[in-house]
C-alpha cells in the first residue's frame, strides 16, 4: 500500500482518480520553520520535512510497515515575478495579488519526496535518506486578464483561501488560466507522471494497478 502524507483533499483526489490504494498519515511539520526565499529549494524541502514527519508518525502508530512501501510527501507553492505566494491570508491580500497577475505569467512548483519503505530497517533517518526520490516540477502559468469585478467575486468565495498561489485549476479558478506550458496535475498538488515515473524505475508499479 502506498502512504500520502499530505492532508490536501485535491492530492487525494489525484490518487482517487488512479485507482490507487493509500492511506494518509497527516504530516505535524511546522512550515513557519523553514524561512527559505528559494522557490524550488523551499518547495524541496517542505516536501521532504513533511514526508520524514509522516514517516515518524507511521513507525510511532506501530503500523506494520510491512504492509507498506512507499510514502510521499508533497508541497507546492506559486512563484510570481521572483516572490513565493503561498496560501493568501486575507481578502485584501488576495485581491492585491490577483490584481499584479492579471495577464500575467507565473510558475506553480511542486516538490516530491518519494520514500521507498525497506521493511529490514527501522532507522528513521536511514530510510530517508537512503531510500528515496525527490524532485521539483514546475508549471508555468497564464492568467487571463480579469476585472475588478471577476476578483473581488472570486475573492469572496472560500477557494482561493487554500491553494498556493490563490487559486484552484480544478475549481472555479481555472476559468482565469488562459493557459499552462507544463503537468496539470503538478498544478494541482502532485504530478501523476513523476510518480509513475518514479514508482516504475523503483520497481513498484504494480501500485499504479489496482483492479
Amino acid at each position: 500500500m502506498f502512504v500520502l502524507a499530505s492532508a490536501s483533499k485535491a492530492r487525494q483526489k489525484l490518487l482517487d482518480q488512479i485507482a490507487m490504494r493509500y492511506k494518509v498519515i497527516v504530516s505535524d511539520f511546522d512550515e513557519t520553520q523553514l524561512q527559505e526565499l528559494d522557490p524550488i529549494l523551499k518547495v524541496k524541502l517542505l516536501a521532504k520535512a513533511k514526508a520524514d514527519s509522516a514517516l515518524k508518525k507511521l513507525i510511532k502508530e506501530n503500523h506494520d510497515l510491512n504492509a507498506f512501501q512507499a510514502l510521499l510527501g508533497c508541497d507546492s507553492l506559486f512563484e510570481f515575478e521572483g516572490e513565493i505566494f503561498e496560501k493568501p491570508i486575507n481578502q485584501e491580500q488576495l485581491i492585491s495579488r490577483w490584481q499584479r497577475m492579471s495577464g500575467k505569467t507565473g510558475f506553480l512548483h511542486t516538490g516530491h519526496y518519494l520514500i521507498l519503505l525497506d521493511n529490514s530497517k527501522s532507522d528513521i533517518e536511514t530510510i530517508s535518506q537512503n531510500n528515496c526520490c525527490e524532485g521539483v516540477v514546475s508549471t508555468k502559468i497564464e492568467f487571463m486578464n480579469l476585472s475588478n469585478f471577476e476578483i473581488n467575486k472570486y475573492a469572496s468565495t472560500s477557494e482561493p483561501y487554500n491553494c498556493a498561489g490563490g487559486f484552484a485549476i480544478e475549481g472555479y479558478g481555472g476559468i482565469f488560466i488562459k493557459k499552462i506550458d507544463g503537468c496539470f496535475s503538478n498544478v494541482i498538488g502532485l504530478s501523476l507522471p513523476w510518480l509513475k515515473n518514479n514508482l516504475e524505475k523503483s520497481g513498484l508499479s504494480e501500485l499504479l494497478i489496482n483492479k
